[in-house]
């Protein structure tokens, strides 16, 4: 019986540029040339993804385990989350800062993989890379994400418009539309209760955990207390949306919990009339005094 040969370091070498390289090479002959342009223009990006996150794919081969580029990922992973939640430039030291404590550890981190993992096959400790993985791909939307809201208070300063209006308008459609994808695509695909599911589950989350962790940080940073300034605009907020969940709650039962053509109507001409009343509170068109 023949015996694999153990890899060399140019097959290891060649194997860590292929694991890095951020275009489709194998497709890049049948693809249009705007999508070459596109495979360029992504790829500055994709690399950063690439040697940042480790990603565990239990359906590849080796569960993609690339020794070289997991090595190198214990260094720039850590040393990205600390650049990007603003943590790296701080001190603990007059001499001694926060980036120099993270790179030194993922040094020797990356030291302790190298030393204790085959090349040819993956260790027993791979499992932990997919949850070390998670956190540095939720630090990336983190960053992603600040950077576009800043992306639109810099729009808003420019056109005038009003961060309460770029919240309604844009940073909601933005936010929605990969539910808005993912949904219908499950609803064609034969699981509408699984898209229906998701219609309200993805909205709770966010309001309970997206509005509870910020403001329970926000009370803690400031003795307890959180003012918010109470405005005509949160009053039109929440009366839209408990008339929306309780139009569902009445309707859906109602018919048998079918869910036709003329509910999904009404809940559009419902989210019209939101956005437009909204706007014209915070233009000034529509006021009141509390």
């Amino acid at each position: 019986m023949e015996q694999k040969s153990p890899p060399t370091f140019r097959t290891s070498f060649h194997s860590f540029l292929t694991a890095i390289n951020p275009i489709d090479t194998e497709g890049w002959p049948e693809m249009k040339w705007y999508g070459k342009i596109y495979e360029l223009f992504k790829s500055p990006f994709m690399f950063m993804l690439i040697i940042t996150i480790p990603v565990v794919d239990y359906d590849a081969d080796r569960h993609k385990w690339n020794r070289p580029l997991n090595t190198l990922q214990c260094v720039t992973g850590p040393l990205f989350c600390a650049v990007a939640t603003q943590g790296a430039f701080k001190s603990l030291s007059p001499h001694f800062p926060v980036w120099a404590l993270i790179l030194l550890i993922g040094i020797i981190l990356a030291v302790v993989v190298f030393c204790t993992s085959k090349t040819e096959e993956y260790p027993k400790y791979h499992w932990a890379f997919a949850y070390a993985g998670f956190v540095v791909a939720v630090i990336w939307i983190y960053s992603i994400a600040n950077e576009i809201v800043n992306l639109l208070q810099m729009f808003g300063v420019v056109f005038s418009i009003s961060n309460a209006v770029l919240g309604l308008t844009l940073l909601a459609w933005g936010n929605s539309i990969g539910d808005l994808i993912a949904d219908t695509v499950m609803a064609k695909q034969g699981f509408p209760r699984m898209g229906i599911s998701a219609c309200f589950g993805g909205p709770l989350f966010n309001l309970l955990l997206g509005i509870g962790i910020p403001f329970t940080i926000g009370c803690i940073k400031q003795g307890g207390v959180f003012k918010i300034e109470f405005t005509l605009l949160q009053v039109i907020l929440v009366a839209f949306l408990t008339l929306s969940l309780l139009s569902s709650l009445i309707i859906i039962p109602l018919s048998k919990f079918y869910i036709g053509r003329a509910y999904g109507i009404y809940l559009i001409i419902l989210y019209i009339a939101f956005l437009v009343t909204a706007v014209l509170t915070e233009t000034g068109v529509i006021h009141a005094n509390f």
